[in-house]
């Protein structure tokens, strides 16, 4: 059990199943539950992956029968062979599939398994739906390493590739480790079921509830690797500067796997690197600054067929600031007389995996990075060491979006309103007078969800969009989605004003809404409705047939 009240509580279950969880503070908690070999579950889920439903506990009541279901997860087993058809032991197996992370749908890693010594993989406890495998030689333990490695320095430093035909630890590792990459003529590529390179191509396995499904057997690749060497321009050559080659392949769609590992290195102090090892493929070069408060980044797409690639040149871009002051428009609340409890944020519109404010190159669109900094007393903000590259602009804190206290209204610069739209930040051209603007007109929808028999429905998610489609992306503050309680009833505060559809659906996965696709299929059969500043509306939905 986790939620708000005094925190969340943790309970196991006795030999029938049954809970208890005591001490619970008043406040809305989520209840999830699970099991090795089961689907995780939360109460008020229809199905896997959908958000699940609140349940509402006031001081000193006992609420029964909040019951739960787990589902037997599905199996993907296969085994992996090396170029002659022969087992392939310790290849890294992922399973993929898509999910909607901070609202952009990619494909996510649902389980990993590393080969026996017969080449067979085993992945379970797998929710219904589409994988795609792919198999690497790069060993289990070097990938969790590296991934703690990005975690924690956001740069990536223990990059691991599909090195040597043994697997073992990758030419990346022994790089960050001070050991120079010993260039090899051929290796193993990062390879996808049914045996395809190139990520597009990979096949879809379908798998349904508790279904084990077999033989997803396939053939790693052996391909030609080449190096890729250049110069980092714009340093001091005092400063470290890690370089990344980021597979490109089927990300910069959001419809395809995703790439092989990440390969990296370090430019010399004279501005120099070079990338041994690498498989053939599209990538996108990047030179980034190690000290996250003065970052500065350079890129260059490059494609790689087998041949050493020399020349490649990196400009680093440093940082750019942003500057302005908050203002509040009031209807009777009283205005601030401080504002250092608000924050404004610059999240990028396509930000890179290892963040830190970083621009996207379409290198796995991850959820959005942001530099964020301090409001002044008197309104005043500045943002430092922004990247160039296409920004939002954000308020956090201070009340915002809170009911009954303060939501943004417009952000203005040089008199353009660019509240909905991004801002283009471009390489040594500060902004400045950035004007936002904050209401306590805030707005509301309340109303019920009534099932064919006029009873309210409950566990059902309510989403309200613009009818204006270029408002159709990923955080958009023109969608939202709530779901209704145990009564059917829903509220939608703070939308912006403006002309809204609004559904109700027992068929939408946490973060489905939005999605494109999602919202056209979904406007077919919605409620119209139209909501001016500050305005309060109560309607009825009709809950799915």
């Amino acid at each position: 059990v986790a939620g708000g009240g005094r925190g969340g509580r943790t309970a196991t279950t006795d030999d029938q199943g049954r809970y208890r969880v005591d001490e619970l503070g008043a406040g809305n908690y989520m209840v999830t539950a699970s099991k090795t070999g089961f689907v995780d579950s939360i109460f008020g889920q229809r199905r896997p992956l959908q958000p699940g439903t609140p349940v509402a506990v006031a001081e000193a009541q006992t609420i029964a029968n909040i019951d739960l279901r787990l589902t037997r997860g599905g199996v993907i087993t296969g085994r992996v062979m090396d170029e002659d058809g022969e087992a392939l032991a310790r290849a890294l197996v992922t399973v993929q599939r898509y999910r909607y992370v901070a609202g952009e749908r990619q494909l996510t890693p649902a389980g990993v398994d590393q080969t026996d010594d017969r080449g067979q993989y085993r992945v379970f406890g797998l929710p219904p739906g589409d994988y795609f495998v792919s198999a690497s030689t790069t060993g289990l333990g070097e990938l969790i390493g590296r991934g703690m490695q990005q975690l924690a320095a956001g740069i990536g430093a223990l990059g691991a590739r599909g090195g040597g035909r043994g697997g073992g630890l990758g030419g990346g590792a022994l790089a960050a480790l001070g050991v120079p990459d010993e260039p090899e003529a051929s290796g193993y590529a990062p390879t996808y079921y049914p045996g395809v390179v190139s990520a597009p191509d990979a096949g879809k396995v379908t798998v349904g509830p508790g279904q084990e499904v077999g033989n997803i057997d396939f053939q790693i690749l052996l391909v030609p690797f080449a190096t890729v060497s250049g110069i980092v321009g714009g340093g001091d050559g005092t400063e470290s500067v890690a370089v990344m080659l980021m597979p490109q392949d089927g990300i910069s769609s959001g419809r395809g796997p995703i790439g092989g590992p990440t390969l990296t290195g370090r430019a010399q102090a004279d501005g120099t690197f070079s990338i041994a090892n690498v498989p053939p493929g599209r990538y996108m070069a990047i030179a980034r600054t190690v000290r996250a408060d003065q970052p500065a980044i350079g890129m260059q797409a490059i494609v790689v067929n087998g041949q050493n690639i020399g020349g490649v040149s990196l400009m680093l871009q440093p940082g750019v600031s942003l500057s302005g002051n908050i203002t509040v428009e009031s209807s009777g609340t009283p205005a601030p007389t401080d504002y250092s409890s608000f924050r404004v944020d610059a999240p990028d519109v396509t930000p890179l995996p290892f963040g830190g404010g970083g621009r996207g190159g379409g290198g796995g669109r991850g959820g959005a990075a942001a530099r964020n900094g301090p409001v002044e007393k008197n309104g005043a903000f500045r943002l430092d060491n922004l990247l160039p590259g296409q920004h939002h602009i954000r308020v956090t804190g201070g009340g915002v979006q809170g009911p009954g206290q303060w939501t943004l209204k417009a952000v203005t610069i040089g008199g353009l309103d660019v509240t909905d739209t991004p801002v283009e930040l471009k390489p040594g051209q500060n902004v400045e007078n950035v004007m936002i603007v904050l209401t306590d007109r805030t707005t509301d929808i309340t109303g019920t969800v009534r099932d064919a028999k006029g009873m309210g429905a409950a566990a059902l998610t309510v989403v309200a969009f613009s009818t204006d489609e270029q408002h159709w992306r990923a955080q958009s503050r023109r969608i939202q989605a709530v779901r209704t309680d145990q009564s059917g009833t829903f509220r939608v505060r703070n939308l912006p004003p403006g002309d809204y559809f609004l559904m109700a659906s027992d068929d939408v996965e946490q973060g489905e809404w939005f999605d494109p696709e999602f919202l056209e299929q979904a406007r077919a059969g919605a409620k119209q409705v139209s909501i001016s500043e500050g305005e309060k509306k109560t309607l009825d939905l009709r809950g799915p047939s």
